[in-house]
């Protein structure tokens, strides 16, 4: 199973190139797996892992945790912005995509708009991962559980649109996997939307949690500080320069049940797509490194949600707080 540390880095591969570049630094980065996503529902009411020391943060997690694992299907759009920089530098990438899930293994994860990440497709039978920027795609067999399409390397790695977290079979043991501290800040809204915030601390990495208060919990925004993982990296030849980054997660316009529309989880290759074994490797076996221009991206456009709109412009994370 892929820990956070480790998804952690395929975030920080999408974002490097472009810092070191302009740092003047050769080290190497290369990026043979470039997913954007993870899963979305876990499989049938799994047993809820014990709360944490503080009962106002057990119970917010509990209780979106027996709400995600008793839903059948839902369906969601979920942003993320990524914003990184050194001296003199910043650097942002964007994206929004479309997640529906159905139990017990059929997902439709594809883009709407920003940087050209993959959409990934599983209609129960097979997982279709397909990348614009290749104009290409992988087939392979489909996982017969959403946990099981989360374990390892494979198309939903990397967890940069913290989806992972909610699909498994254990909600509450799969947020709270390497956490350190968690704390209680309170009940703040976030445009018209009552939320609980929840603040969590980790070896390498720091991060916030929104959910939204009443009988039916859902996420609607995740901060996340990198800059512990990327200080970390100075020790091996990568220079220091006061890197910095975050990534700011929104989800809206959340469907839990209802019915999904026909097609929901069928693919139909691109015109031009060509069918692949290994969708990152070059032509001849190499490693694919992601082009700098790929990871220029403008900022997220709005979304609306029947309680929450997502601003052009998203506030600073002190405003958040």
């Amino acid at each position: 199973m892929m820990m956070k540390t480790e998804k952690m880095a395929v975030t920080l591969a999408l974002v490097l190139p472009g810092l070191l570049a302009f740092a003047g630094t050769n080290a190497p980065v290369a990026v043979t797996n470039v997913p954007v996503a993870a899963p979305v529902a876990t499989a049938a009411v799994a047993a809820v892992s014990a709360p944490a020391p503080d009962p106002r943060v057990g119970k917010v997690l509990m209780a979106l945790a027996t709400h995600l694992q008793s839903s059948r299907r839902f369906r969601c759009d979920v942003s993320f912005l990524i914003t990184s920089g050194m001296e003199g530098m910043k650097q942002e990438i964007s994206a929004t995509y479309a997640l529906a899930a159905e139990k017990p293994n059929l997902l439709a994860l594809r883009h709407l708009r920003g940087m050209a990440g993959n959409s990934v497709i599983c209609n129960g039978k097979q997982l279709f991962t397909y990348s614009p920027v290749l104009n290409r795609y992988e087939e392979n067999e489909a996982p017969r559980s959403f946990e099981q399409l989360s374990q390892g390397v494979g198309p939903m790695s990397g967890n940069m649109l913290f989806v992972d977290n909610l699909l498994r079979d254990d909600v509450y043991a799969s947020i709270m996997e390497g956490v350190t501290k968690v704390s209680y800040l309170g009940k703040e809204t976030l445009e018209g939307q009552e939320c609980e915030h929840l603040k969590f601390i980790q070896d390498q990495f720091d991060w916030d949690l929104w959910v939204s208060t009443g009988l039916k919990p859902v996420v609607i925004q995740v901060f996340s500080d990198m800059t512990k993982g990327l200080s970390s990296l100075s020790g091996e030849g990568i220079p220091d320069k006061g890197m910095k980054m975050t990534v700011l997660n929104r989800f809206s316009n959340w469907q839990i049940e209802g019915v999904l529309p026909a097609g929901t989880f069928e693919f139909k290759p691109p015109p031009g797509a060509r069918k692949a074994d290994v969708l990152f490797e070059g032509e001849e076996g190499e490693a694919f490194e992601l082009p700098p221009a790929a990871v220029t991206a403008a900022p997220p456009v709005a979304v609306t949600t029947n309680a929450v709109s997502t601003p052009s412009n998203p506030p600073a994370p002190e405003d958040l707080k």
